[in-house]
């Protein structure tokens, strides 16, 4: 009885000693870092911000988890979740590479048609503007109205150059803001029409 007792005190204390050397998986920590690494290098916080922060949580996660097991006495160590969650965490920044380029895709898609639409807009309202009523105190008017359609001019061949240089989010926006001001140019010319 008491030989079957210390048989199974050693095996406990080999057990606990085995365990007690369980260090961080630190190889594939390294690898999902890269993962992350080459998810910001393809511009996923602009491109698939959701994306990116479902990577953050898993770096928080993985980091708690191994922060917990640094506390615990070396005997008791067990990284076995770690391992759980760094695989979940690389996982994460493989998505957010995939859904970067996605995003980036879609974003120039997006820009393109926009510019196309905006350079349509702006020969409809430069069209509109020209049949535009005049009369006393219109002069004032009818010149803030084209160079406004002047500034949106400009802005869409700065939305262009942004589309070349891959920054689409500025070209969309840029072309947006394009649109908008033409369209107030003809909503106000044809208001103005409305009232001769």
């Amino acid at each position: 009885m008491i030989v079957t007792n210390r048989r199974a005190l050693v095996a406990l204390v080999a057990a606990l000693a085995l365990t007690g050397c369980a260090k961080p998986p630190a190889e594939a920590i390294a690898a999902a870092d890269a993962a992350q690494q080459a998810a910001v290098a393809a511009e996923a916080e602009q491109y698939a911000p959701e994306a990116m922060n479902a990577v953050a949580e898993a770096k928080a996660a993985l980091d708690a988890e191994i922060a917990a097991q640094g506390e615990k006495m070396s005997l008791t160590r067990s990284y076995k979740r770690a391992e759980e969650l760094v695989a979940a965490y690389k996982a994460a920044a493989e998505q957010a590479t995939t859904a970067a380029a996605a995003g980036k895709e879609q974003a120039m898609n997006e820009a393109t048609a926009l510019i196309a639409e905006g350079k349509t807009a702006l020969e409809e309202a430069t069209k509109v503007l020209a049949k535009a009523p005049r009369g006393k105190g219109s002069a004032a008017d009818l010149a803030a109205m084209k160079a406004d359609l002047e500034a949106a001019g400009v802005s869409l061949t700065e939305a262009e150059a942004s589309l070349a240089a891959g920054t689409f989010l500025d070209a969309k926006s840029k072309a947006t803001s394009a649109k908008e001001t033409i369209q107030r140019v003809v909503d106000a010319v044809t208001q103005a029409q409305g009232m001769r």
